[in-house]
């Protein structure tokens, strides 16, 4: 394997040569990558769907999921999901950064590169941190942002039948419902209200600086999803912890910086992405080439 950076601040594309299989990258090897760059390109490999899917049982304690995304296969073999958001492009953000059920990894997988434009984006967090001025800093240091929104009954109880009973039925509500609390876990950065219609509301509340990476510990990093997207889901309401809104200002400002730091994936046939989730944001241009075929997992370290 040969490996070289992505760009200047941030990211390794591991090319695999004659012999090479991803089964060679072993999980401290894997680790000590995105501990250093924040996410890996792996290219060359030859892999499947199902390669893919092995790839992260592999390098994962536990698998997550978006409840919204269909899976590759009915049975559950394939952990792979395919990346359905639409034609817009949407703005960056941590995959699931703005519920309490925030994966430590992103992985995607390209089986059709675009021709056109169309590209993921990605953006180091903690390149960005070095970035903002000393009041921007200090201003989003002060206090943690909090996410509140409502998410449908259908996709709540499939995220708990996966999360909590490995794909298990579960018809009775208010069961269902004490099980999304104990996937909650206590947290107390989390409330979450069962609705008269079945839905569910939560508040999660958290920094809009993280030092949480698993594999870079105590590096700052401006890792969130005040710019994400809500395709599938109600927007959720951002406001500071003490209930004020985010001012357009300081939204502009950040965006700006962010914009720097934001660069094209450059996809090509069967590469694999993999991504701390907790340090480096991802988003996506606008799609022009409809040919383009992405899957995506989640998971825990």
């Amino acid at each position: 394997m040969k490996t070289a950076v992505h760009t200047r601040q941030a990211g390794l594309v591991v090319q695999g040569e004659t012999g090479d299989t991803l089964a060679a990258i072993d999980k401290a090897q894997l680790a000590e990558w995105l501990g250093r760059y924040g996410y890996i390109v792996l290219r060359g490999f030859a892999c499947d769907v199902q390669g893919f899917s092995d790839l992260v049982r592999a390098h994962s304690s536990r698998i997550s999921l978006d409840p919204a995304r269909q899976f590759h296969d009915k049975e559950g073999k394939v952990l792979a999901q395919k990346v359905d958001a639409g034609s817009d492009a949407i703005g960056l953000h941590c995959e699931n950064g703005n519920s309490p059920f925030w994966p430590d990894l992103c992985w995607f997988f390209c089986t059709q590169a675009p021709a056109v434009g169309s590209q993921t984006t990605v953006c180091d967090g903690a390149a960005v941190y070095r970035d903002l001025a000393p009041q921007m800093r200090a201003a989003l240091l002060a206090q943690d942002i909090v996410y509140t929104r409502s998410v449908g009954a259908e996709l709540w109880k499939n995220y708990v039948r996966h999360a909590a009973d490995g794909g298990a039925e579960t018809s009775d509500t208010r069961t269902c419902f004490e099980r999304l609390l104990a996937l909650v876990n206590g947290n107390m950065n989390t409330q979450i209200e069962l609705n008269a219609d079945d839905s569910v509301t939560y508040s999660f509340r958290t920094p809009a600086i993280l030092h949480r990476s698993p594999f870079s510990p105590g590096l700052p990093a401006f890792a969130n999803s005040i710019f994400g997207p809500s395709f599938n889901y109600e927007r959720p309401r951002i406001t500071f912890a003490d209930g004020t809104p985010l001012p357009e200002a300081m939204r502009s400002a950040l965006d700006d910086v962010c914009r720097r730091h934001t660069v094209d994936v450059g996809w090509q046939d069967n590469d694999i992405v993999v991504i701390d989730n907790a340090r480096v944001m991802h988003g996506r241009r606008r799609i022009e080439d409809t040919r383009r075929t992405i899957y995506n997992a989640l998971s825990y370290r």
